[in-house]
């Protein structure tokens, strides 16, 4: 587009660039309110706001099954009521590759439950867990490394790297989210009773929001109360006139769902947009510095004009980040208010 994009910065590599090297115009982090922490002092320039008290945690599993199905299909199951949600998506896939992911899943959250047994239990507590464990374990890889060799007879033989669409034999994939409680934990107890789930977890959904996704050489100077060091500091570090954040502002599943992505995909699209204003730009100084020679001097408030132009392009990328954050706060916080139970008036007061 005209403009140098960076998105392969490491954090800890990104001192040692040589400060001989040409600034570059932008560099992107997917990065948001859940991840701000990818950078020391990213959060604090992102300004992310967080409410811990309306925090919901919530339960996620997994269910496998061979499909009685021969063509792609796709639903979904919603449960609404407060505090009783669950939201799933049921597909009936063929993917080898899905079966195969699902899989190192399962190997790898055996391993971290080994060493989460290993660290909280000793003696005999600790045989008995590890045995739990490791026959849960074996269950499920069985369950997976049967499905899959019945869809994929050669999968562990000779051509076990293959990859692709398998027959039209199918499984169900069905994922489930839904608020920790006692009537949900009810719906999960029962998935298990069918001797499907595979995978099962679970997380919190935090209310938060990040006020600012740009950092510029003005955003970095011109601050109330003076300079902004630690702005000037990520700038110099990473050897960019502009710093750019998107991806997840507040994003976990929830009953309205699926926004997260999209809030991806936009901040994606306001990147592109951007470098293509950087580009232009760009390649309009250029030509201005090329053609200012001998008596056709260019007037020098035409190049200062552009530069307060390129600034005011990255004004409009945090202002839209800022609005795109904001609806996704909003939903969050909805849907975690619909989850908690009701608070009693001396605690809601």
């Amino acid at each position: 587009y005209g403009a140098q994009l960076r998105f392969d910065c490491d954090a800890i590599q990104a001192s040692e660039v040589s400060n001989d090297e040409a600034d570059t115009d932008i560099t992107a982090f997917f990065t948001g309110a859940h991840t701000s922490e990818l950078v020391p002092g990213l959060k604090e320039q992102m300004h992310v706001y967080s409410w811990k008290e309306l925090n919901s945690p919530c339960k996620l599993w997994l269910e496998i099954k061979p499909s009685e199905k021969r063509e792609a299909f796709t639903t979904r199951d919603i449960e609404v009521g407060a505090e009783k949600w669950h939201f799933s998506i049921e597909s009936a896939r063929n993917t080898k590759e899905d079966v195969i992911r699902i899989r190192d899943n399962i190997i790898a959250q055996h391993n971290w439950n080994l060493k989460r047994l290993e660290k909280n239990y000793d003696g005999e507590n600790l045989y008995i867990e590890m045995e739990t464990e490791d026959k849960k374990f074996n269950e499920r890889l069985g369950k997976i490394d049967t499905l899959l060799n019945s869809l994929c007879p050669d999968h562990f033989g000779e051509h076990k790297e293959e990859t692709g669409t398998l027959s039209d034999t199918r499984f169900d994939y069905t994922f489930t989210n839904a608020p920790d409680n006692e009537h949900n934990r009810n719906k999960l107890k029962a998935a298990y009773e069918k001797g499907d789930v595979v995978i099962e977890g679970k997380y919190d959904v935090d209310v938060k929001i990040a006020s600012r996704s740009m950092i510029d050489t003005r955003s970095a100077s011109e601050q109330e109360g003076g300079a902004n060091v630690m702005g000037q500091e990520l700038l110099r570090q990473f050897n960019t006139n502009v710093i750019v954040t998107g991806g997840d502002a507040c994003v976990q599943p929830n009953p309205m769902a699926a926004y997260g992505a999209t809030l991806a995909c936009e901040f994606a699209g306001m990147l592109v947009q951007l470098a293509v204003a950087h580009g232009h730009l760009n390649a309009i100084i250029d030509g201005l510095k090329i053609a200012d020679v001998g008596e056709d001097r260019c007037n020098p408030e035409w190049a200062a004009s552009l530069e307060e132009l390129k600034g005011l392009f990255n004004e409009f990328y945090d202002a839209r980040g800022r609005s795109e954050n904001y609806f996704q706060w909003m939903q969050t916080l909805l849907c975690n208010l619909y989850s908690l139970p009701p608070m009693a008036p001396m605690a809601a007061a």
